[in-house]
């Protein structure tokens, strides 16, 4: 039995040793798989984090439920008679026939007041009804706002500020009573410099809420640039009034205060960028400034440019004088002046020749063409007014593409008004000479003598022509004050 009892226990040990082997295995396996996951909860965490910032808001807000309509029950005050048993003879005999009618007769009258009451309020239900439905309409358009405000705030951080501007302005059209929509378009207007919107919408979100500080200074800024140097002072000096530790608002007055002493006194302030061990080791030195009498120089020390005006002498006329031929018993010519007076030169102004040019036989088909013939005809007015009428009028636009230049407009403006009489031509002429570009430009600049001109060509038109669409349209676009 002892040897039997040993192998037992033997057994018993041995089996036990196999259990905590696996267990232990089973254990190590166990530790081993949950600290893999816990590594990879925590990649998982850090890689959301990081998406989730820059991921856009939903493309569709979830919109709230519409509140469920009250189904108003009908409350009749119905009284049903207890149920009397077939076998209780005694309530049989107590039961009223009479009595039963009349309570059968008095429920139907009931039925029918409660018919007639009903329809009648029917458009108080349907009142409140509308009441509840304006509510969730206005629900559902600040929600639509706030989702509107989120795409505008995710495009301002891409910094595509156009976009941003478009989502605010829907989030405005859904509530147009909060101010932040006001303040953060008109922040993506100063980014566009659009400067002129971002004050609007400044002056919009500070009538909204008049402690909206964010505003103030925004309108601040976008007025500095339009140039409102005391409007912009005094939204920086409410700021500092309302919040003394704001410091943007603090610096910018400064600037302000300091380019208006610039101004007002011409100082010139030091740059404090500049490190100081890059700075001159030289002393300052005070310079005297004296102030001279302008009026000791006279006007005789001024230079003034002779002008000598050449005129050609006609040679064919008869002389009484005879014509000396030089001969060798002359003097030599005197010497050249010095280099002193050499460089002194007078200007010459010479006189136009009267020769007749030959008039371009091409048409211009470019710019550089029509500028070429007109600088060669040198003036001809006879010349230039073939040439002009020479060409096309449909032309123009692509001749006159750069622009019409104000010399050339102006000697148009004189063969038109030396025109005898007003043809078709110089009505086209007119009609497509307005649609080059920077025609309104050049009419404006016209001198006083053009404009006199361009009067007496607008007065022919009116009297000598028929009243026609195109001569209105004439009339009309070369109309100046």
């Amino acid at each position: 039995m002892s040897s039997e009892y040993e192998r037992k226990l033997i057994d018993m040990q041995y089996q036990m040793r196999e259990n905590n082997a696996y267990l232990n295995d089973y254990m190590k396996d166990l530790n081993v798989w949950t600290d893999e996951i816990k590594k990879k909860e925590e990649t998982l965490k850090n890689t959301t984090s990081s998406t989730t910032k820059d991921l856009p808001p939903i493309r569709n807000f979830i919109e709230p439920p519409k509140p469920k309509k009250k189904s108003k029950k009908k409350n009749l005050s119905t009284k049903t008679s207890s149920s009397i048993h077939s076998y209780d003879y005694r309530s049989w005999d107590k039961y009223d026939v009479d009595a039963e009618c009349e309570r059968i007769d008095n429920e139907q009258k009931e039925e029918e007041d409660y018919d007639n009451d009903g329809e009648d309020a029917d458009g108080e239900d349907a009142d409140g009804e509308d009441a509840d439905d304006e509510e969730w309409q206005e629900q559902v358009l600040k929600r639509k706002a706030e989702y509107y405000k989120d795409c505008g705030n995710y495009q301002f951080k891409q910094k595509s500020y156009s976009q941003a501007i478009e989502c605010y302005t829907k989030a405005i059209e859904c509530d147009p009573t909060c101010s932040i929509y006001f303040a953060n378009r008109a922040q993506c207007q100063l980014f566009e410099q659009r400067y002129g919107a971002c004050e609007a919408d400044c002056t919009l979100a500070i009538q909204l809420d008049k402690n909206y500080l964010k505003a103030y200074y925004r309108r601040a800024l976008a007025r500095i640039e339009l140039e409102k140097i005391e409007q912009a002072r005094q939204d920086l000096e409410y700021i500092l009034t309302r919040e003394p530790s704001n410091n943007d608002a603090k610096i910018k007055l400064d600037e302000l205060n300091k380019n208006d002493e610039i101004k007002r006194l011409g100082r010139i302030y030091p740059l404090n960028d500049k490190p100081i061990d890059k700075r001159s080791t030289k002393p300052l030195k005070r310079i005297e400034i004296q102030e001279i009498d302008t009026s000791i120089i006279s006007s005789s020390q001024t230079t003034k440019k002779k002008t000598i005006v050449i005129e050609e002498m006609d040679t064919n006329l008869p002389s009484s004088e005879p014509i000396v031929q030089p001969s060798s018993s002359f003097p030599p010519p005197p010497p050249p002046p010095p280099s002193s007076l050499q460089s002194e030169k007078p200007t010459i102004v010479e006189k136009p020749s009267n020769k007749s040019i030959p008039i371009p036989t091409t048409i211009p088909s470019t710019g550089f063409q029509f500028k070429r013939d007109w600088s060669n005809l040198n003036n001809q007015i006879e010349q230039q007014s073939i040439y002009f009428n020479k060409i096309s009028p449909k032309s123009y636009k692509t001749i006159f593409s750069t622009g019409l230049d104000s010399s050339v407009f102006s000697r148009i403006l004189f063969l038109w008004s030396n025109q005898t009489n007003i043809d078709e031509h110089l009505i086209d002429s007119m009609y497509e000479l307005r649609q080059t570009p920077r025609f309104d430009t050049q009419l404006s600049f016209l001198s006083n003598d053009d404009k006199q001109l361009l009067r007496t060509i607008l007065q022919r038109l009116q009297n000598e022509c028929s009243s026609t669409d195109k001569i209105q349209t004439i009339l009309r676009d070369y109309k100046i004050d």
